[in-house]
């Protein structure tokens, strides 16, 4: 024990007379062991750690299965059969996401909502830490209004009321009673950031439709011993039974995971590359000085000192290394796992349970030690190694490293290099991906355009909008206005519709479905979606008028193909037995995200989509042109809309930009982790091969001396270091790209537009190395140039 504790002290003292070498060795395992702690911890709370229900094992998400073989929403009915018939189910819960104007705090806005089923707090295992949850009877309608709401929506909009079980908020005109909150942190499978619960409230129709679809997610929970399969056979046996739909099942823990599972694996294994490049980086550290301090361990073996005692003497220098270097890294990863929190898309799962616990300090702890190990592994090699004693013959630390040494040095830089490359390519991949998604055209252009929340109050009606027009096209600074009732990308909103066209035939288990929007004349213009074919909608399409619509063209190809489509009478469901007359044709907004195929629309005019009051009553999107900021905008809109209050009220201003933003925050949130880990591989990259060159030209000084005492120019000299930090370089980057060809498959998941195999990408990737390579050894080569061969053959 005594002995160790004064190899410990003089390990110590060791590193802090190489202060600035013991710094770098730090720094590199704290960004390795940061790194790659922070995505074990990612890791672990979204693909591994159980979900946080009571045996979330038995939990099933369930998905009906129309007769084309598609997933489609669970209705009503079917809830209903199945929770009375299903003998292989202790429990099964719905749930509706959608979004609705909530009125309470701070104001009227858009807030996330959910309508679940009773069951689903008892299938999930969850119970509110105030209050109560819902009760049977209040999945039909006919119950007074309540809700459950999440602790933070509490704190927030509530202020923390202690007495808020019986207080009212507003949730779409209607008063709702608050019934209880839910414990911190708990939260309904992806539904992590809803504020506000609603029942169901079941419908006497919707009850009684037995292939209704109303956007319902099935979670069951499966008896104990029984299995998945024989859930599934179940429970398809009893909806083609009742309906003729299918049903498929699935564990609950990869539907909420599967999404962002590849994006995970990949982030997690180039934060392992990256720790291996800093392993490599401090074992190289630390074998060239240990080639530098041969005098001194040949002294001491020659004093006495066994070879094992020295060799463990340097891997005690590792290990305290190593142990400065995680306890940094710790640090960095509790600050890169905020940061996710903070930067993460709002779809990214599990985010709330992201936090650094005992389970990532100890991947720290053993990514540090093993580090430490084997970095100080190399440096034991040079106290083991059997020619220790001809240094003090050759003249110490000036002789030069032996071959082998040489070889496995420069083979720690290639093999640093041969890492960076892969992950710059992958980063490469990502950046050509997203550059490819953002010129997907999505039938709009955002630019300059902002959208107000527009909230109806009580029966709005179409003359109290046209105020708000003509008021908001006098605003300063606001060129022009009209209003939308769905504004693409913004989720949870709008409507859809079965229809009826002139020629078609359904089966039993397939309908014609359509995404059913309005606006007023003038919106298309101002958006800067092109009427592709007829005409636009008019002041003169009024609620008298003949009913018209707009199509989009993806409306055209599946349910028009091969017809004239202008003329085509078009029939739906929610308003029979009214037929709306196609007058133009419209090109495809990607209502769903430039990643996702257009689907069918219709479009109808506002003063005849407003006969339906329920749908009418959502609100609109106000959205106006105009180079100013939003609130400014937003301030102004209040204040101009003061004198028609009573009818409808101005919501929250935001650029349209953001909403289409959602859409590409995951792909630019993966491109910054791969671009992070990317940097960080290049810098270490970098910071071998410079530390590799520059020692060599320290342990070549006689060498590079008699060259020039023979006659060898500053230039030559120069050209030697530099050739033989792009040979290491060269040999880096070819295995790397033999890697990068094999290993960039795994990133298919995550490109759009771009192979993984792209081949201008791994071009600019070596480029990109190359250039580091020869920047890395340039300050070596000059040092190389700038010898003076008097001076190093007389010091020698």
């Amino acid at each position: 024990m005594h002995g160790l504790v004064v190899d410990l002290r003089h390990s110590l003292r060791a590193l802090r007379r190489d202060a600035g070498v013991s710094a770098i060795a730090v720094l590199a395992l704290a960004i390795g062991v940061g790194g790659s702690t922070s995505m074990f911890t990612i890791v672990d709370a979204v693909l591994v750690r159980p979900l946080p229900y009571t045996a979330p094992e038995r939990l099933l998400l369930i998905s009906p299965v129309d007769g084309a073989g598609q997933r489609v929403p669970m209705g009503p009915a079917e809830f209903i059969y199945l929770a009375k018939n299903a003998t292989t189910l202790e429990a099964i819960g719905v749930f509706y996401p959608h979004s609705a104007t909530i009125a309470a705090g701070s104001g009227a806005k858009q807030t996330s909502v959910a309508d679940l089923s009773s069951s689903m707090f008892t299938t999930l295992g969850v119970a509110p830490a105030r209050g109560r949850a819902f009760e049977p009877a209040e999945d039909f309608a006919g119950r007074e209004p309540v809700a459950v709401v999440s602790d933070a929506f509490w704190r927030r909009e509530l202020g923390g009321d202690l007495g808020v079980v019986g207080r009212t908020i507003e949730v779409d005109h209607k008063a709702v009673t608050v019934i209880g909150v839910l414990p911190l942190n708990v939260v309904f499978p992806r539904l992590g950031r809803f504020d506000v619960f609603l029942p169901l409230a079941i419908t006497p129709a919707q009850a009684a439709m037995r292939d209704a679809r109303t956007g319902l997610y099935g979670i069951v929970r499966m008896k104990r011993g029984i299995a998945a399969a024989a859930v599934r056979a179940e429970m398809d046996t009893l909806m083609r039974a009742f309906n003729g739909y299918g049903i498929v099942v699935q564990p609950l823990s990869g539907w909420l995971t599967d999404d962002a599972a590849p994006a995970i694996r990949v982030a997690f294994a180039a934060a392992l590359l990256l720790l291996l490049i800093a392993c490599a980086n401090v074992a190289l550290l630390l074998m060239m000085r240990g080639t530098a301090r041969g005098r001194d361990l040949a002294i001491r073996a020659a004093l006495g000192g066994g070879r094992g005692r020295l060799a463990l003497q340097q891997i005690s220098e590792g290990l305290l290394l190593a142990f400065a270097g995680g306890a940094l890294g710790l640090i960095l990863a509790a600050l890169l796992v905020r940061g996710v929190v903070a930067l993460a898309p709002g779809s990214f799962p599990r985010l709330n349970e992201l936090r650094l616990d005992l389970a990532a300090a100890a991947f720290a702890l053993i990514a540090s030690l093993l580090s430490g190990v084997l970095a100080g592994a190399a440096s034991a090699w040079q106290a083991l190694r059997p020619d220790l004693f001809l240094v003090l013959k050759d003249g110490g630390a000036s002789a030069t490293a032996g071959s082998t040494r040489s070889r496995v040095r420069d083979g720690l830089v290639v093999a640093q290099f041969a890492i960076a490359l892969l992950l710059a390519t992958g980063t490469g991949l990502l950046v050509r991906s997203l550059d490819r998604f953002s010129a997907v055209p999505v039938g709009l252009e955002p630019r300059g355009l902002l959208a107000t929340l527009v909230y109806f109050r009580g029966d709005a009606p179409v003359d109290a909008t046209a105020q708000l027009l003509s008021i908001s096209r006098t605003v300063p600074g606001v060129e022009e206005a009209a209003l939308v009732g769905l504004l693409p990308f913004d989720w949870g909103r709008g409507w859809d519709d079965t229809i009826t066209v002139r020629g078609r035939q359904r089966t039993a288990t397939t309908w014609d479905v359509t995404s059913v929007n309005w606006f007023s004349p003038g919106y298309l213009a101002l958006a800067g979606t092109r009427v592709l074919k007829g005409r636009d909608f008019t002041a003169t399409d009024g609620a008298s008028s003949a009913p018209v619509a707009l199509v989009n063209q993806t409306f055209v190809d599946k349910f028009l193909a091969a017809r004239e489509p202008i003329g085509e009478l078009v029939g739906l469901s929610d308003w029979t037995p009214i037929s709306f007359t196609v007058v133009g044709v419209v090109q495809d907004v990607r209502q769903n995200g430039p990643g996702e195929a257009p689907v069918p629309e219709i479009y109808l005019p506002e003063a005849q989509f407003a006969r339906n009051k329920t749908d009418y009553a959502d609100g609109a999107m106000l959205v106006v042109r105009s180079s100013l900021p939003a609130g400014r905008v937003e301030a102004a809109l209040r204040a101009a809309a003061t004198g028609i209050e009573s009818q409808l009220l101005v919501g929250t201003t935001k650029p349209v930009d953001e909403y289409l933003g959602g859409y590409f925050r995951t792909r630019r949130f993966q491109l910054d982790l791969a671009a992070a880990f990317a940097a960080a591989a290049l810098a270490l990259a970098a910071l071998g091969v410079y530390g590799a060159m520059a020692f060599s030209v320290v342990q070549r000084r006689r060498e590079l001396a008699v060259r020039a005492a023979l006659g060898a120019q500053a230039s030559q000299l120069f050209g030697l270091v530099i050739g033989r930090g792009a040979r290491l370089a060269l040999l880096g980057i070819c295995l790397g790209v033999l890697g990068s060809l094999v290993l960039s498959r795994f990133l298919a998941a995550l490109l759009y537009g771009v192979g993984p195999r792209d081949p201008l990408t791994l071009v600019a990737a070596v480029a990109t190395l190359g250039s580091v390579a020869i920047a890395a050894s340039l300050l070596p080569a000059l040092a190389a140039a700038k010898l003076d061969p008097m001076i190093v053959l007389r010091d020698e």
